[in-house]
């Protein structure tokens, strides 16, 4: 049944889970998992082994997606 409330039908198209980006420390090919350094330093082992070790990965609900681009980050405090 659908609804009609206007909040409830925009929060459905909004995507679930976490996503992330980090750089992929290493990839173990046996597990098929990755660890990954998130920017604050924290590193998570993540499911999938399409990005090698070095490059940038996004990460959605714990799995690798795919290759990030290596853009440069900035800080700016107002």
């Amino acid at each position: 049944m659908s609804t009609v409330n206007p909040w409830k039908r925009f929060i459905g198209l909004l995507p679930g889970g976490t996503r992330t980006v980090g750089t992929v420390a290493s990839v173990d090919l046996q597990n098929g998992t990755s660890i990954i350094t998130l920017r604050n330093g924290s590193q998570i082992s993540a499911k999938g082994t399409s990005v090698g070790r070095g490059l940038k990965a996004f990460v959605v609900d714990g799995q690798v997606m795919g290759q990030a681009p290596g853009l440069v980050q900035y800080e700016v405090e107002v």
